[in-house]
């Protein structure tokens, strides 16, 4: 056990003379108990040794106090080993082997994941990951801000978002159980980051933020956490890209420490790839990017921009090394990010790394709001902001998620009225998928479809990165939908802040056909 183990085994706070722990192994020879302690802090287990008339009934699992001493042990696996006096079990296991749960069964037994050594590793690894992130940013003068996670307002294009309903008397209009204003699960910090920057300068988040993702993988959770950042006086993007890069550079020389190392090999990560640490990431323009990409054979939308594979080919492209890809056409991106003098692309970036594509992205923030209004915001605190003495403002998050929505038109076969609900439409889809790709595409794409809207012939769809293709591939082999016969039109493919753009252009006003749009006048900060 090497020095520092040795200083975290003894922290000032606890008797150098009590070890607290449970036991991992319990071996017994001649008069001796040798028991594996696990006291949850320290990286690797501690050697007990007590005598059998006082540990003859320890067994694994079980949760122990003793009383004793460290002293130099005489065996060659560890340097100390602490040597009991008194032994009491404090708590009794009644199935120990933790190690036997599959990853399957963690995931059910979520109150056990704390008792397998490589989650446990985990949990460690990422408080200190924390710690390091607060401190990186409190050294730079950044404030910490705790965001609201119920909010009437929604980060336009962050997200599907979670509806909070309660069955409250006192919070209920009437006996249908309607309330005055919807109320959500935050998606992101990010417009109350806004608020606070007005006047503190430099501000960040770190915490839960909440998406009604379909678990495709680990980029579609229900609930993570995400970092946000926004500071004033800032009207260029080099300024983020650079803080961006410090950060990463700084997050990755931390993994490789020796504080971080042991953690990593109990999780069998210890191999990680490596990045420049004392040299700027490459810059490269949108405009650009595609002209790389299509050179190369890849084929890129105009409208829905650079896919997951795009993005992982640029890097290959930059020697599998980070690159920042910038200005990005504003066709793409939310309604909040300022745009160049001849109003065709955003003062946007997106930071893309080996095996991830996308890990962060941000832009400086429209200073305009009358700019804001005719781009359908309708948040009015947000927009008061913007008269009272706000100067150039720009963020980042260091999460990012993508969505594609189809908007499509059912033609029925004899001209009537096409008459199914959500649920057939979906079924059909699955059916389809089934018969076409097995139970592996009907479940990539169970977890990727959702039926947004239906209005009338019109239905909205929203599908999850992943599930493209294999959407694609169904929608032209739909010829019925809940027995009645039918073709499906595609009008148009769009980001969901695309969609929105375009309903208001033919409209005249902001739309409203998500659940999740802001209501009205009445949101507040």
């Amino acid at each position: 056990m090497d020095r520092f183990s040795m200083r975290l085994l003894l922290p000032r706070r606890f008797s150098t003379k009590t070890l607290d722990g449970w036991a991992k192994s319990v071996q017994k020879s001649g008069k001796n108990v040798f028991v594996k302690v696990d006291n949850g802090r320290s990286r690797g287990l501690i050697q007990l040794v007590a005598n059998k008339q006082i540990a003859q009934e320890v067994k694994v699992g079980n949760a122990i106090r003793a009383i004793g001493s460290f002293e130099k042990s005489p065996g060659s696996q560890q340097e100390t080993e602490f040597v009991a006096d008194q032994l009491n079990i404090i708590g009794r296991d009644e199935n120990p082997r933790y190690e036997d749960l599959s990853a399957d069964n963690l995931r059910k037994k979520t109150h056990l994941r704390a008792r397998n050594s490589q989650f446990a590793s985990f949990l460690r690894a990422r408080s200190a990951l924390f710690r390091e992130t607060h401190e990186f940013f409190m050294s730079r003068d950044f404030i910490h801000i705790d965001t609201p996670k119920l909010t009437r307002n929604d980060c336009e294009g962050g997200g599907e978002v979670f509806d909070v309903v309660t069955t409250s008397a006192e919070s209920l209009n009437g006996s249908e159980g309607i309330k005055e204003d919807a109320m959500y699960l935050s998606v992101s910090s990010q417009l109350h980051l806004e608020a606070m920057v007005s006047r503190l300068q430099r501000v960040y988040t770190l915490g839960p933020a909440f998406r009604a993702e379909k678990q495709q993988s680990h980029a579609h959770l229900s609930e993570f956490y995400m970092l946000e950042v926004e500071v004033a006086f800032v009207d260029n993007i080099e300024e983020m890209c650079s803080l961006v890069e410090s950060y990463v550079q700084n997050m990755f020389s931390f993994l490789h420490s020796p504080k971080l190392r042991t953690e990593l090999e109990i999780m069998n990560s210890q191999h990680l790839a490596s990045i420049p640490l004392n040299s700027p990431f490459s810059r490269i323009t949108y405009e650009d990017a595609v002209k790389v990409l299509t050179s190369d054979g890849s084929k890129i939308s105009a409208k829905s921009g650079l896919s997951k594979k795009n993005e992982l080919d640029l890097v290959k492209f930059h020697d599998n090394q980070p690159v920042f890809v910038t200005h990005y056409p504003k066709n793409q991106k939310p309604f909040y990010m300022a745009r160049t003098q001849d109003d065709t692309k955003t003062l946007s970036f997106d930071l893309l790394v080996p095996g991830v594509g996308e890990l962060a992205g941000g832009s400086v923030r429209e200073p305009d709001a009358e700019k804001l209004k005719e781009r359908g915001c309708g948040i009015e605190w947000y927009l008061e902001t913007r008269k009272r003495g706000q100067p150039p403002t720009a963020g980042l998050k260091m999460v990012k998620i993508k969505n594609r929505y189809y908007v499509i038109r059912m033609i029925t076969n004899d001209g009537s009225q096409p008459t199914p609900f959500r649920p057939a439409i979906f079924k059909e889809f699955m059916k389809l998928a089934s018969e076409m790709f097995g139970d592996f595409g009907y479940s990539i794409l169970k977890m990727s479809l959702s039926v947004r809207v239906l209005d009338e012939d019109v239905i909205v769809l929203r599908v999850a990165e992943g599930g493209n293709k294999y959407f694609g591939a169904v929608l032209p082999c739909v010829h019925k939908i809940d027995k009645q016969p039918m073709v499906l039109q595609t009008i148009f493919i769009e980001t969901r802040t695309q969609l929105l753009g375009a309903i208001q252009q033919m409209c005249g006003q902001p739309a409203r056909i998500f659940t999740d749009e802001q209501r009205g006048d009445k949101t507040n900060s």
